[in-house]
């Protein structure tokens, strides 16, 4: 049976951390109208999404387990540990997203004006 490479859990909460930072200044930075350092590198759309989804990525591999048991029949197993961290990192993750998709929404439609 195949397995994941699984990373120990405060490193796995680490480089979630790290990778978080990322979408974190770009969206404070924004929020607050600054023209900060490196904010036209960090406001590529590419890099805070994968970013983003790289972070989710690592903190779910972290906290979920998956098994199949061979035999008749087959068996899958799914365990969910609950660990602090890592769930919490997943949540700012998903709110993060939540609040781009929210801006891009915002920024990008306009209400039509009818003629008439």
């Amino acid at each position: 049976m195949k397995t994941f490479v699984r990373l120990s859990n405060d490193v796995s909460a680490v480089i979630g951390l790290v990778l978080l930072l990322i979408p974190t200044y770009f969206v404070a930075m924004s929020a607050l109208r600054y023209d900060a350092p490196g904010l036209r590198f960090f406001g590529s759309p590419i890099l805070i999404l994968a970013t983003l989804t790289i972070a989710v990525a690592v903190n779910t591999v972290s906290i979920l387990a998956v098994e199949l048991e061979p035999g008749k029949p087959r068996v899958l197993k799914i365990a969910l540990s609950l660990r602090v961290r890592n769930l919490a990192e997943i949540m700012f993750a998903l709110v993060l997203l939540g609040v781009l998709s929210a801006y891009l929404f915002v920024e990008n439609f306009a209400p039509r004006v009818s003629a008439g």
